[in-house]
């Protein structure tokens, strides 16, 4: 249907910081698209993590679906932590979508790009825009940051760099920027540094839009976000914690980063024409009032405790309404509009719908069960290069502690494993926002156990045991919550106590910024909030069913109700209601909204209140207001259709029942009240179907709340037989080859394929070997390892002038550290295979030798992980030929034809060897794991 769609993402725009900008003429261009289009919220997800965001944006998907759970991961090379990149996620994005139907995609700065993916277009990643040096000095481009590559060199040109803006530029921003020291206020160049990147992200942009043909186009910018987390505490009105001389110079920076925004989306307008369809959207808000945080969680993520739970989403073009309001809208929408645009189906494993009620007329829309299962080239990263980096992580520590690799430094180790412990808790967090409660438990479960002093884990599987109604297992937390913040406080104390006394003969200002953050977290760590854990009681105490003394204990949390989280007076309107006070209930519900109109649970509690006093209308406007914020709201429809069957309304009942269910099929009530609206009618026979489906979903919710009949876990139903082995036969060099030239002979595989086997094999025929005997034989290699300590260091060493004299000798190198090889040396590498589920179980048993743990994954993530690892292997392998030959040689075809291997291996490598001595070297009785 539409010719041409540009998506503007400025991530945290909020209207409630444009709309004073509109109404003084400060936005003319945004104007346009509201006035000539549609406009509305669009509602974000938890947690409110920008990577995992944009994301869900461009794939219409859920992060547990996508796979990007954070900021920044593991770097399974280095051991230590890289910024988040586009590795991990495991499904298609729009623009690979789009290319499968024949258009063409230009995608600039999206966040996470990198490396950018060999698109039918154009793609600049996210590092494109980042000064990685002072002005004057040389700023490369990193490797991947464009495709196609032949545009790198042109578009470097288009980046601006802090350190080039004047000061008439940052005047615009803040209008005393001459009186400010920078030599003690660095906040001038925190602003320069965002214009810069964000003027660079749009000359690019604007260039390709220009010079590369294009059906769809993407931009990404971070500049109000950036603007927002470092100037809105400084946002008219003034808080009260702000002094009056920093309100004064950085007032209007926010403002000021709108209105720069504005201006680049007039130049967009201008180029893109009025026969494109044009859509911003944002992936969460900003408060801008009183709602404002002063203080942040002492935790990784907790800027995002100054984000709104609703970004902006504004839309104009040829096929669009115009000057309408759009309700309901989510940021997983954006993906099956645009799909909807284009005319193409959606995949039925996408999480959002498309916007209709935008459409001037709505067009009939098409669905396939995945576009992950339509073949045909997508754009996407060679299967090498796609894997989970938490996995490749666990994976990597796996040969770590069976010896094949050397542990990464200290620091990076713990840098890590905090990294890992933040995925996997962003991971649980989405599983428990989109009701995925059991998964998420036990990710909480496994975090807690290994972090027992982080006390979050406890409270957010405590609130997915309420949600279960499990209210005696969230007790048992509850006291375990406040036995464990007891214990650490008190560690805490002594330990703040012991610093206070070293370092009692310093000034405050003497202590280093390390020190001071030390004291901060110790400080925050040796106190209890007592008020918190009223509160969590009261949460108890409401799901045993004893409101009263629910009551109590919200009265004595009173302390923890802030402006902008209202959560207590929710809670103790729930309660109010389970007493039947109505009154108070309403009032205390009307308070959450004065506090923040927005807030989509309060408007259901005063639909229920309304119910309950028989006011069937305004229970109606309170459920449609609830929908009107967040559409996606199984229980809000089932209420609406309540209102509306007392109105006098059955068919509109009939259809918000039958929405309700969509959302959620297991859901009782909706069942029942449909059945009950069926039976008025004479239908019977879907009366009686609805009766049936309501007592199944009783019975599934009530096996879902006790553990029992929950889903099979997916590494037991996969069949580990099906991943026979990790190969590179397709690599290997047929045909005898002559004598070694200076040539090193590389043993590799996956651990416990064989390699030691195979070194021994090599040194019976004669040939040399490149080991130190510091790792000495044991129960689980009783002939040895044979290996070199300086091997496991490769990727992280720079030095590997260990190889330099490695010419006509043979060295162990695991399969993992192969893509590290030196580029300047030939090698014939023998590489061994065997049956994963073998490799896997001899692994497992080795590790019990030794007592250790390995990697934190099952056989089967564990079997995907190596399969991935092998991926990149056969792909660095198959891009130097000139260099690398290969033979592939079966762990079992060595054991039972010991003297044929012989023979293949020795013509490989150039018939020298003692074939004889090689066979005699194999001992059959070593091998310990079989398939079954």
């Amino acid at each position: 249907m539409a010719k041409k769609i540009l998506l503007l993402g400025w991530d945290a725009a909020d209207w409630k910081v444009i709309t004073p900008l509109l109404d003084t003429g400060q936005m003319p261009n945004l104007e346009k698209i509201v006035g000539q289009g549609v406009m509305g919220n669009l509602s974000t997800l938890y947690p409110v993590l920008s990577p995992m965001l944009w994301t869900s944006i461009a794939t219409g998907k859920r992060a547990h679906k996508h796979g990007i759970h954070g900021f920044s991961e593991p770097d399974p090379q280095t051991g230590g932590v890289r910024p988040i990149t586009n590795l991990g996620r495991k499904t298609k994005a729009l623009w690979n979508i789009l290319q499968q139907n024949g258009l063409r995609s230009n995608v600039v700065g999206w966040w996470p790009s990198h490396p950018a993916e060999p698109i039918s277009g154009a793609m600049v990643s996210n590092h494109f825009q980042q000064a990685t040096a002072p002005l004057g000095q040389a700023w490369p481009l990193r490797p991947g940051t464009v495709h196609p590559p032949r545009l790198a060199e042109a578009l470097a040109e288009f980046r601006i760099h802090p350190q080039e803006l004047d000061g008439d530029m940052l005047r615009l921003f803040v209008p005393k920027a001459a009186g400010i020291d920078q030599r003690q206020d660095q906040r001038l160049y925190a602003i320069a540094k965002i214009i810069a990147e964000n003027a660079g992200i749009h000359a690019a942009a604007t260039a390709l839009m220009q010079l590369e043909p294009w059906d769809f186009m993407a931009v990404y910018f971070d500049g109000i976000d950036h603007f927002c987390h470092g100037f809105m505490k400084y946002h008219p009105p003034r808080p009260h914690w702000i002094s009056e001389e920093d309100f004064e110079l950085y007032q209007d920076v926010v403002n000021s980063g709108y209105r720069f925004h504005d201006l680049m989306l007039g130049t967009y307008l201008q180029l893109a024409g009025d026969d494109t369809t044009v859509i911003i959207v944002s992936d969460h808000g900003f408060h801008p009032d009183h709602l404002r945080p002063q203080e942040l969680p002492n935790e990784p993520a907790g800027p995002a405790d100054e984000h709104r739970h609703f970004g902006v989403i504004a839309m104009r073009g040829p096929d669009l309404k115009r000057d309408e309001l759009l309700f309901g809208a989510s940021l997983l929408d954006v993906t099956p509009t645009i799909l909807a645009l284009y005319g193409l189906p959606l995949g039925r494993d996408m999480d959002g719908k498309p916007l209709l009620n935008a459409f001037a007329e709505p067009p009939a829309v098409d669905y396939l069960p995945s576009w992950d299962e339509v073949p045909g080239e997508a754009g996407l990263h060679p299967a090498g290069m796609q894997a989970d980096p938490v996995d490749q992580a666990e994976a990597l520590k796996q040969l770590v502690e069976l010896g094949y690799i050397d542990p990464p430094a200290a620091d990076l180790e713990q840098a890590a494993a905090h990294t890992v412990k933040e995925l996997r808790y962003n991971l649980a967090r989405d599983y428990q926002d989109s009701q995925h409660l059991p998964e998420a438990m036990a990710l909480y479960a496994e975090l807690w156990a290994q972090w027992p002093d982080e006390g979050r884990f406890g409270v957010h599987m405590l609130e997915c045991q309420l949600r279960l109604d499990r209210p005696a297992a969230a007790r048992e937390t509850l006291e375990r919550l406040q036995r464990e913040k007891e214990r650490y406080a008190q560690a805490a104390a002594a330990e703040l106590q012991q610093l206070n006394e070293e370092w009692q003969d310093k000034r405050p200002e003497d202590l280093t910024e390390h020190e001071q953050r030390k004291l901060n977290q110790l400080r925050k760590k040796a106190g209890v909030n007592r008020h918190t854990f009223a509160f969590l009681h009261g949460r108890v105490l409401a799901a045993e069913g004893r409101p009263e003394q629910a009551l109590a204990a919200f009265a004595q949390a009173m302390a923890v109700q802030v402006h902008h989280r209202p959560s207590l007076f929710q809670h103790q309107a729930e309660a109010l209601m389970a007493l039947r006070r109505w009154g108070e209930a309403e009032a205390k519900l009307r308070e959450v909204l004065a506090i923040d109109p927005t807030d989509a649970q309060a408007p259901l509690g005063l639909c229920r209140v309304h119910l309950a006093l028989k006011r069937p209308q305004a229970a109606l406007d309170s459920a449609l207001a609830a929908i009107g914020l967040i559409y996606h709201n199984p229980l809000a429809h089932c209420l609406c259709a309540i209102a509306l069957r007392r109105l006098g309304r059955p068919d509109e009942a009939i259809a918000a029942l039958n929405t309700a269910l969509a959302q959620n099929p297991v859901f009782p009530a909706a069942h029942r009240l449909l059945a009950g609206l069926y039976r008025h009618r004479g239908q019977l026979d879907r009366a009686s179907e609805h009766r049936a489906l309501a007592r199944a979903s009783r019975q599934r919710i009530a096996a879902f709340r006790t553990g029992q009949g929950l889903p099979e876990d997916a590494d037991v139903k996969l069949d580990l037989d099906l991943l026979k082995s990790a190969s590179v036969a397709t690599l290997s060099t047929p045909g005898p080859l002559p004598a070694l030239d200076g040539e090193i002979v590389v043993v590799s595989g996956l651990p416990r394929s064989g390699t030691s086997m195979m070194m021994q094999m090599l040194a019976a025929g004669g040939l040399r070997l490149l080991t130190d005997g510091e790792r000495a034989a044991d129960a689980n290699n009783p002939r040895g390892y044979l290996e070199l300590a300086a091997v496991k260091r490769l990727g992280r060493d720079a030095d590997t002038s260990w190889l330099d004299g490695a010419g006509g000798q043979a060295v162990k190198i695991v399969a993992p550290l192969l893509p590290s090889l030196p580029l300047g040396h030939s090698y014939r590498i023998v590489f061994m295979e065997r049956p994963l589920k073998e490799i896997v179980a001899s692994q497992a048993a080795m590790l019990a030798d030794l007592g250790k743990t390995g990697g934190k994954l099952s056989e089967r993530a564990l079997a995907a992980a190596y399969l991935k690892q092998m991926d990149s292997v056969r792909a660095v392998l198959a891009a130097r030929p000139e260099r690398v030959r290969v033979l592939a040689v079966d762990y079992r075809t060595v054991l039972a034809e010991p003297a044929a291997t012989a023979a293949l291996v020795n013509r490989f490598l150039g018939g020298t060897l003692d074939e004889a001595a090689m066979a005699g070297a194999v001992d059959p009785g070593l091998r310990r794991q079989r398939l079954a």
